[in-house]
C-alpha cells in the first residue's frame, strides 16, 4: 500500500535552482494548518502542489511533485522535488 504524503502548496514560478522552489505565503499556510512551523517541515517530505494546469493532453490536471523541505542559508526554505520530478493529476471535477 502507497503511503499519501501530506500536500502544500508551491509556487513553481518561485524556482531558484533546478528542482528548487521557495516557499510562499501559500506553503507556510498549509505548512500550518498541519500543525508545522517551516523548520519543523525541514526534512519533511510532502506532496507538493503547483496548482491548476494541464497535462499533456490538454486535459485539466494538478501539477505535483513529491518532495523534502530544506533550508537554504541564501533562499531560506525550499521544497526540493525528488528524482521522480514533476506530474500531473487528473483534476478533480
Amino acid at each position: 500500500m502507497t503511503k499519501l504524503l501530506p500536500e502544500i502548496f508551491c509556487d513553481l514560478n518561485a524556482g531558484v535552482g533546478v528542482k528548487s522552489y521557495r516557499l510562499t505565503v501559500g506553503s507556510f499556510a498549509d505548512l500550518e494548518r498541519l500543525g508545522l512551523t517551516p523548520e519543523q517541515a525541514v526534512g519533511m517530505r510532502f506532496s507538493f502542489n503547483g496548482g491548476a494546469d494541464e497535462d499533456e493532453n490538454g486535459q485539466p490536471a494538478d501539477i505535483m511533485f513529491h518532495g523534502t523541505v530544506v533550508k537554504d542559508d541564501q533562499w531560506g526554505y525550499l521544497a526540493v522535488a525528488d528524482g521522480k520530478g514533476i506530474y500531473w493529476r487528473p483534476a478533480e471535477a
